[in-house]
């Protein structure tokens, strides 16, 4: 199996700075968004932190005997440490922190890590499946079916994460592994994307669409045009036979 990926980011239309950060390295089988948060772009420096320790730390487990999903779970404990590290040496970045989720595949199987609110969703034969439960105040109401999907996008704690990278000196991620189809498509995204364009509207433009970058574009253009109040990244990794 070959991964081909596309990525796009977007500041949208209610923001000054882009806090998202999006990484593709297939030569690694490493793809990732990260939505970082803290003032005065302490969150973009997170965001960046997440990325650069998490591509390092895979690059330095290439070859080694370690799982997928181990790899991803040291990426995200080295990313962790730099962030909260950071955050303790420079005053301007007090408290500041990110989302992270990625996914790692060496063509065979695929592991995925996630902590925070950013989304993964597996897109195959047409039908979208959210991989992640978003680590949220309105995550937990979902997942106690206190509140509905409805309400869920207006609630005025929407943006309130229960867990984060960098925040504490240790945090653990949610961490899964599958075997993908050709024809598979993960989609990584911030909550700029769902927090104004439906999943169905996700697996539907991904359908008989060959050009992931036009894809990925579309669907930043797609949550501006709704509002944009946030930051939007999108990654997606389609899965296709090796010729």
């Amino acid at each position: 199996m070959i991964l081909r990926a596309s990525g796009s980011t977007d500041v949208g239309l209610r923001r000054k700075d882009n806090e998202d950060t999006y990484a593709l390295a297939p030569h690694l089988g490493l793809f990732l968004v990260a939505d970082g948060m803290g003032g005065h772009l302490a969150g973009q420096v997170a965001s960046h932190l997440a990325a650069q320790s998490a591509l390092r730390a895979v690059e330095t487990l290439q070859g080694s005997t370690t799982s997928l999903a181990e790899q991803l779970r040291q990426a995200v404990a080295s990313a962790n440490r730099a962030i909260h590290r950071a955050a303790c040496e420079r005053p301007d970045c007090a408290g500041m922190g990110t989302t992270l989720v990625a996914v790692l595949s060496d063509g065979e199987r695929a592991a995925l890590a996630h902590v925070g609110d950013s989304r993964a969703y597996l897109v195959r034969g047409g039908r979208i499946r959210q991989l992640t439960d978003d680590h949220s105040i309105v995550g937990e109401l979902l997942r106690r079916r206190e509140i509905s999907e409805d309400a869920a996008r207006e609630h005025p704690h929407r943006h309130v994460l229960t867990r984060a990278l960098g925040v504490r000196p240790k945090v653990q991620p949610d961490l899964a592994e599958l075997t993908p189809n050709a024809g598979d498509v993960f989609v990584l995204c911030s909550d700029g994307l769902t927090g104004h364009v439906e999943d169905h509207e996700i697996a539907k433009a991904l359908v008989g669409e060959p050009d992931l970058q036009e894809v990925s574009e579309g669907l930043v253009d797609l949550a501006n045009g709704r509002g944009g109040e946030d930051n939007t990244t999108v990654v997606l990794v389609r899965c296709e036979k090796d010729a």
